[in-house]
């Protein structure tokens, strides 16, 4: 269904649905965050119809978003959250988190899952919750974001490829103007001359997902050379 669109929600939601699953920031899809009206008002459905309100934070979670999990951002509470990749910091694991009433239950064996819960993982997993939840490392995302969208602003000011950027924390997007829509390919190659390595999400938006301690110093080398791989593109048409 259409993302930040409530009344596709409201039209597919009935007394026989369990569950609405979404991510509160749709990555792949474009790096579109959910509307605060949106997410209040899936929660506002799942209440009225008994559904659970599940949320995808496996991309878009741990500390990703200047929070600990985007959802907090919302003010809406989801009943389950699933996360993985950085929660292992690069070691395979996956958890999903409920409440404690849908916990309750959940006997051994209700779910199983491929990357769960074995000792060196969960060991490797709590060294990297305790270094991305800290304050320091959560307070330095929103000045690293400050840093991008002024950066991109400036290389769209020059360049005016970008129709819009968004995202949130250091989970970024740059749409592609319409000359250069289902382009983005053609600026990953040309990043990849300049020795940067960035993404697309979908063929119209390029993404950016770097650390999250990044060095403030690689931020504009990084950027300085990703402006000189937009200038090639442009420059080649």
């Amino acid at each position: 269904m259409p993302f930040n669109d409530l009344d596709a929600v409201k039209a597919v939601i009935d007394d026989h649905t369990c569950a609405i699953v979404l991510e509160p920031i749709q990555e792949e899809g474009g790096i579109t965050p959910a509307t605060p009206a949106f997410l209040q008002g899936v929660r506002e459905l799942c209440d009225k119809h008994q559904a659970l309100l599940v949320m995808d934070e496996v991309q878009c979670g741990m500390g990703r978003s200047g929070k600990l999990f985007t959802y907090m951002h919302y003010g809406v509470q989801p009943d389950i959250l699933t996360t993985a990749k950085a929660l292992g910091g690069g070691f395979p694991i996956i958890a999903m988190l409920t409440t404690e009433d849908i916990a309750s239950v959940m006997a051994v064996g209700t779910h199983g899952t491929t990357y769960g819960g074995n000792p060196l993982a969960c060991a490797v997993a709590e060294a990297a919750l305790d270094v991305i939840n800290s304050p320091e490392v959560l307070s330095g995302i929103n000045e690293r974001h400050a840093r991008f969208i002024q950066a991109l602003h400036d290389i769209n000011a020059k360049h005016h490829v970008f129709t819009q950027v968004r995202g949130m924390g250091l989970l970024l997007g740059a749409e592609l103007a319409p000359g250069y829509q289902a382009r983005a390919r053609d600026f990953l190659h040309a990043d990849e001359l300049e020795g940067v390595m960035i993404l697309n999400a979908g063929p119209d938006v390029i993404r950016f997902a770097p650390s999250l301690v990044v060095a403030f110093d690689d931020i504009a080398e990084g950027l300085a050379r990703f402006e000189k791989a937009v200038a090639h593109v442009t420059r080649s048409d």
